[in-house]
């Protein structure tokens, strides 16, 4: 319960101090006083909307305090110290404080430490219900009766709208997704038809992943063969020449080699050194061998072939053309298919386009099968096009350029479409024709799934409309009751349940709280079938009866006895000061009936010195409440019969108080 609130900068308020009490707290003063602004800083003070127009002329901010008494091991002091907060050293007092700059921003701390605003909103379910006359008017709109008696229905009924709506949600997107299924079938099946062709094409070529790669190293082969045998030749002859040839030419390389290797063999005895480089001259020797030997293979291997030259650039002609049709283009993507047969977003709503589980075979399965088998790989850039032989196609960095580059923090190339590139597209195509092809299947799937949630939203539909038949029956009663409490024994309040011509996000039901004033009235809505006085009461006791079904240890009620008086405006206070047994209560009143029942008394009173206009908040003691009461009765605080009449409802309030008590 809240124990004190400081307001600074707010309205009229310069700087006020209100000391609450358990039980009724009652706030009272003349107009223009500040009452109103004691509402607004409790509505600040627990996140309301934050308006600098109210911050107080020539003051920079607008501040509320607010200590309260809470449950150390709750909820809300769970929050708090989860928001690194504090309760005071007793372990039960939490500090809220909010704040307004006359610029717009706002401040909120909780427990000393800075917190979002939305924590205090936050705090404010389970620490406070605020009850005023624009409560009022939104109650008087269909909408709102209807969440009103869904939460006097309760928690069942509040879990079972729950799952209600999920149901109905779910419905909705399944039957977007089913529309756009059947509406999209000639777009769908054109791209199917596209893919298929595609697909098609690289089944009939099969390429395979790195083929581009080693057909141009053997087209590099094959159009310098010329050129590879003379250098394989030449190079052999150097290392190793052949004495058939009768060539005059110096002495080859492994000649040269066993000379030298001779010359240090005969002098080695002499120095073990020389040995040892003999001994390595010889496996030199060695090493030419072989090489000369892979040499003269090579050499034999290497001849002119203009046939497979041919055969080789026109498979590489073929296979480019794949590589600029699909290698630079977007990579189908077919939907991811949920349990349920259709893609479920992050809240379990279906997307358009899923695929199902049991997608009949297409066209494209073949083509996605090879490209599985061949492993086809993600597209590379220009520095990881080269074979294992070192070749590179055309349009590839040159090995000493790309230094060059590197050396200079060039950006690296941008990727070139390659081979690789062509068999992820088809792998995508493959899977995205076979969803397209199943569109009847999935037809067929959603509609059996959009059947099943109608049934499951007729069904939850059903058993939230007699959930809230009975709960309007109860509210019925209740109210009923609580109108009889306030003077007006013979009115019925009567809320009807109505079916809607369809369901719709909040079920099948029209809500309407309807009235009859009195015996033999019609039953009519609210703004039609009571007076002012009569609407006043009717909203206090449903205020009430929400209050009874709150848990929150304070209830604030706005000037909600507005347009009663005389004995109703006695049971207005007698019924408050009931409420405040169970719970502590704080009403803003202008009537001096309800102002007697309370426990505390606190006055709104206003200062002018002719230029400013300030307010303060004053508790008061017996005689201040007779003297204001005096006030409130007759406009005259020091009225010999205002004075009277004020005592007279102070002991006439004392004794229903006790009278009550007892009776409890």
């Amino acid at each position: 319960m809240l124990e004190e609130v400081r307001i600074s900068g707010l309205g009229v308020i310069d700087d006020a101090v209100l000391e609450l009490s358990p039980g009724f707290n009652v706030v009272t003063g003349e107009t223009g006083a500040g009452k109103t602004m004691v509402v607004s800083g409790l509505g600040l003070l627990f996140g309301g909307r934050a308006d600098p127009s109210r911050i107080r002329p020539g003051a920079g901010r607008a501040t509320v305090e607010g200590r309260l008494r809470t449950d150390p091991d709750g909820e809300v002091a769970r929050q708090v110290n989860g928001a690194g907060g504090d309760l005071d050293d007793d372990g039960a007092t939490l500090v809220l404080v909010r704040s307004v700059s006359a610029e717009g921003r706002s401040r909120a701390f909780a427990g000393g430490r800075s917190v979002p605003v939305s924590l205090l909103t936050y705090l404010s379910e389970d620490l406070v219900a605020v009850h005023g006359q624009a409560d009022q008017q939104q109650l008087l709109k269909s909408g709102r009766q209807r969440q009103a008696l869904d939460r006097f229905g309760g928690p069942e009924l509040s879990r079972l709208l729950a799952d209600y709506q999920s149901a109905y949600n779910h419905h909705l997107k399944v039957a977007e997704a089913l529309a756009e299924l059947t509406s999209l079938a000639r777009e769908r099946a054109a791209e199917a038809e596209d893919l298929r062709q595609g697909l098609a094409e690289i089944e009939r070529l099969e390429p395979a992943d790195g083929e581009d790669l080693e057909l141009h190293a053997e087209a590099e082969r094959l159009s310098n063969a010329d050129t590879l045998h003379s250098a394989a030749t030449t190079a052999h002859e150097a290392l190793i020449s052949d004495p058939s040839s009768g060539s005059y030419e110096p002495a080859d390389a492994l000649t040269l080699l066993g000379t030298a290797r001779h010359a240090l063999e005969s002098a080695a005895q002499h120095d073990r050194a020389l040995g040892e480089l003999a001994t390595r001259l010889t496996e030199a020797s060695y090493l030419i061998s072989d090489i000369a030997a892979e040499l003269a293979s090579y050499a034999d291997s290497v001849e002119a072939d203009p046939v497979r030259l041919a055969a080789v650039q026109d498979r590489r002609a073929e296979l480019t053309r794949l590589i600029r049709s699909y290698g630079s283009a977007p990579v189908p993507e077919p939907a991811v298919p949920s349990d349920e047969g259709t893609s479920a977003s992050g809240d379990g709503a279906p997307v358009a386009g899923a695929a199902g589980s049991g997608s009949r075979p297409g066209a494209g399965a073949t083509a996605a099968d090879a490209v599985s088998v061949r492993g086809a790989a993600p597209t590379r850039g220009a520095d990881s096009l080269r074979s294992d032989s070192g070749a590179a196609p055309s349009g590839a960095v040159p090995a000493g350029q790309a230094g060059v580059d590197q050396a200079e923090d060039a950006a690296p190339a941008p990727a070139v479409p390659d081979l690789a590139a062509v068999l992820v597209w088809a792998k995508g195509a493959a899977a995205r024709l076979a969803e397209l092809d199943s569109d009847d299947d999935r037809i067929a799937g959603q509609q059996a799934r959009a059947s099943e949630l109608a049934a499951t939203v007729t069904e939850l539909g059903a058993q939230l409309t007699a959930m809230r038949e009975e709960a309007a029956a109860r509210f019925d009663a209740a109210v009923t009751a609580e109108l009889t409490a306030l003077a007006m024994p013979h009115a019925r309040l009567n809320v009807v349940v109505s079916p809607l011509r369809e369901y719709g996000p909040h079920g099948g039901d029209d809500v309407e709280i309807r009235l009859a004033a009195h015996p033999g009235a019609p039953a009519l809505p609210l703004h039609k079938g009571a007076s002012g006085g009569e609407l006043s009461r009717v909203m206090l006791a449903i205020e009430v009866v929400f209050a009874g079904a709150d848990p929150v240890p304070t209830f604030v009620f706005d000037e909600v006895d507005a347009g009663v008086g005389g004995k109703a405006a006695v049971e207005v206070g007698r019924r408050l000061a009931r409420l405040a047994r169970l719970a502590q209560v704080i009403v803003v009143t202008h009537l001096p009936q309800v102002a007697a029942f309370a426990d505390t008394h606190l006055v709104v009173e206003k200062a002018e010195d002719g230029l400013v206009v300030s307010s303060g908040v004053t508790r008061l003691d017996d005689s201040g409440r007779v003297r204001e009461l005096s006030r409130m009765l007759a406009g005259l605080e020091d009225s010999e019969y205002g004075r009277a009449h004020a005592g007279e409802l102070l002991e006439a309030a004392a004794a229903e108080r006790a009278e009550s008590a007892r009776s409890q």
